[in-house]
């Protein structure tokens, strides 16, 4: 016997949308079973979820990695809970998911309290409950709702219950464990070197193994293809492997982030001169990993901030999925563009207008507005960069200028290049251009010679 109603739920049109942190073939097994726009439902109640953990228990939180860290753990229990209860827990309620599991060892590794992590899982079961409330009394006939609410309420209670006994017997096991290896200690001068707190050099170079006063170039692995045979450490670490190899800088201190993530340092070549090319021709990197580069950068200081330029990178190259390799001195104006994300796409509305909206011919006259720009309004050399006619870029540059808004004027090039190349890393498309009809001309921005 399955409720049916669960079926029906439907996520809030008005609250964003994000990008899952679970590994895609979860999110399509659990639409498999509920259907996508439960599952959609699942997710923006897990946002919610892991946005009142923080709130409530800021040690959660900490950067990127503890924020995907957490959101993985609340939206792999919440889909879990929405299967169970599907089937009026008939299904399998005694085991944690995999990825909630990770978290759990995560958390423990890095050393947030055991309580923290149980007060996390009672408020994100208070949420998950109000949410389910509300949808009995949406979705479920007056005269069932009591019944339901009562056996919805007592099967989440149990499932709760048995998951924080789960939780907790991981997160010992992980800690027991963690506290006597030499990786603990690694770890921890990582975060001292990333938290800017200070190292003393000499016994970070011996606990790491690797030499910190010099010239570093971070990067940050990850995995896409999660049910490759091939374990995603292994995986990671060949890549780093190759990519040490590639540029000849020796071995490469790796750091695992997260299950399928690892974070990379390596010494970097006195030769800068074409490395990206370098990377993406000689790179033996294994299937279904991503890598991403930071900027060379000296001494302690310099590990730090390669580190986060490689996590921009990174979160650059997650909004445009593709290419498997990202630079963050090719990306860095979009990663400071997008840096949040809602506000990009305001702005990208706003100067685009109806040359914002999705489709692939809009795309076309976009990109080829952009490298036209880009190109110093040279219609040669933006017709050679696209591999096209000039007068095929004339034709397109103008189709584009017309669909500019009004507002956009000669005086606005700058804004206008911004959007241009905001737009190539945003994940979807903005929100329905909102001037009125007419509210576009041929824009002087980016007028012909």
């Amino acid at each position: 016997m399955t409720r049916q109603w669960l079926r029906r739920l439907r996520p809030d049109p008005d609250l964003p949308s994000h990008e899952p942190a679970i590994p895609p073939a979860v999110v399509s097994a659990a639409a498999a079973d509920l259907g996508p726009e439960p599952v959609r439902w699942g997710l923006q109640t897990a946002d919610a979820m892991a946005a009142e953990v923080l709130e409530q228990v800021p040690e959660h939180g900490g950067g990127p990695a503890p924020l995907a860290t957490l959101r993985r753990s609340t939206e792999s229990t919440v889909l879990a809970a929405l299967r169970l209860l599907l089937t009026e827990g008939s299904g399998d309620g005694g085991h944690l998911p995999e990825e909630a599991l990770e978290s759990c060892r995560e958390f423990a590794r890095r050393g947030l309290r055991l309580d923290r992590v149980l007060r996390g899982v009672r408020l994100g079961h208070a949420r998950l409950t109000q949410e389910l409330t509300t949808a009995v009394e949406r979705y479920v006939p007056a005269g069932e709702r009591l019944t339901e609410l009562r056996r919805v309420t007592e099967e989440l209670f149990t499932h709760a219950d048995a998951h924080a006994g789960l939780i907790a017997e991981s997160y010992i096991a992980e800690r027991d464990r963690w506290r006597g290896s030499e990786e603990a200690a690694r770890r921890a001068t990582v975060d001292d070197l990333l938290a800017a707190r200070p190292v003393e050099p000499e016994a970070a170079n011996r606990r790491l193994r690797y030499d910190v006063t010099r010239t570093h170039l971070a990067a940050v692995l990850w995995c896409e293809r999660t049910e490759d045979p091939v374990p995603a450490a292994e995986r990671l670490q060949h890549t780093a492997t190759a990519l040490a190899r590639t540029l000849g800088t020796g071995a490469a201190l790796t750091v695992p982030a997260t299950a399928d993530t690892a974070w990379v340092w390596l010494h970097a070549p006195d030769d800068l001169t074409g490395l990206t090319d370098r990377v993406r021709s000689g790179c033996d990197r294994a299937p279904g990993v991503r890598l991403a580069l930071g900027p060379p950068a000296h001494g302690t200081a310099g590990m730090r901030r390669s580190h986060h330029g490689a996590r921009e990178a990174e979160r650059v190259a997650r909004l445009a999925p593709g290419d498997w390799l990202s630079d963050y001195r090719h990306v860095r104006l979009a990663a400071l563009a997008t840096a949040d994300p809602e506000h990009a796409r305001w702005f990208v509305h706003d100067v685009l207008g109806p040359l914002a909206s999705d489709g692939v011919r809009v795309r076309e006259l976009r990109e080829t507005l952009r490298v036209y720009l880009a190109e110093e309004r040279s219609l040669r050399a933006a017709a050679a960069a696209l591999h096209v006619a000039r007068n095929t870029v004339t034709y397109r540059v103008r189709r584009a200028e017309e669909l500019l808004p009004v507002a956009t004027t000669a005086d606005s090039t700058l804004e206008l290049r911004l959007a241009l190349e905001t737009a190539r890393f945003l994940p979807t498309p903005p929100p329905p251009h909102s001037g009125r009809p007419g509210n576009s001309r041929a824009s002087p921005s980016a007028g012909l010679p």
